[in-house]
């Protein structure tokens, strides 16, 4: 109950992250409407992480499985964030996709996975620069703040 009670009120309820802007800021700032690239090869976990940012309220959300499909999908759709795995299975791992992407333009990007030691998070940061990293499996509250504070809230 507590997820419907959040987002159907005005105000972060007294359970949120410190700084978790209300609805209303959300909406006149247009924050749901930021396009969202999600990087998961492992079907359930896209569809979850896409259900936890749809009931949030994002409208624009593209889901691809591979490092080749977020290729595409860029060239199709600039994203406003992107959320991807390291792990993605044959071709590209996530932190290569996303420094491809970034080489062209500078996206907040926030990792999801369950490899997330500290030689990854070395690499990541070697790589990509400062970015969120959560571990798998992901909580609703923790992956919501993450996207906010990435997309400047």
């Amino acid at each position: 109950m507590r997820t419907l009670e959040y987002w159907l009120t005005t105000e972060p309820p007294e359970w949120a992250p410190p700084g978790t802007p209300s609805d209303r800021d959300c909406a006149s700032a247009g924050l749901f409407d930021t396009p969202i690239l999600i990087i998961e090869d492992e079907s359930m976990i896209a569809w979850m992480i896409e259900d936890l940012l749809t009931d949030a309220g994002f409208t624009t959300i593209a889901v691809v499985a591979s490092g080749a499909q977020a290729l595409e999908q860029v060239r199709a759709q600039a994203p406003g964030l992107i959320l991807s795995d390291i792990n993605l299975g044959a071709g590209e791992d996530g932190i290569a996709t996303v420094r491809s992407i970034r080489e062209k333009s500078i996206v907040p990007a926030i990792f999801v996975s369950g490899y997330a030691d500290d030689g990854m998070r070395e690499r990541i940061h070697s790589e990509i620069g400062a970015v969120t990293v959560l571990r798998k499996p992901v909580d609703r509250t923790a992956l919501i703040a993450a996207v906010m504070r990435s997309l400047g809230n």
